[in-house]
């Protein structure tokens, strides 16, 4: 299946792009796609998840045509 893919800040400065399309087997879940990716060390330094807008787990099973947002987390001061 066809998923698209959006990044922000330093993941997307990490990774080297913004948007992209990502293909994945049928019943994949947020947690395949981020280790498809090789961005577990994101996963684990609290990086939240959005499916077509709304708040998502890692857990979640995605579906053909799916937008999946990778939101780092946010620091500053």
């Amino acid at each position: 299946m066809h998923i698209e893919v959006l990044c922000f800040g330093p993941l997307a400065e990490a990774l080297g792009w913004r948007n992209r399309q990502v293909i994945l087997p049928d019943a994949a879940r947020i947690i395949d796609l981020v280790s498809q990716l090789g961005i577990e060390v994101w996963n684990t330094a609290g990086l939240a998840f959005a499916i077509n807008g709304e708040m998502a787990t890692s857990d979640s099973i995605l579906t053909e045509g799916m937008e999946v947002a990778l939101l780092p987390p946010l620091s500053g001061g």
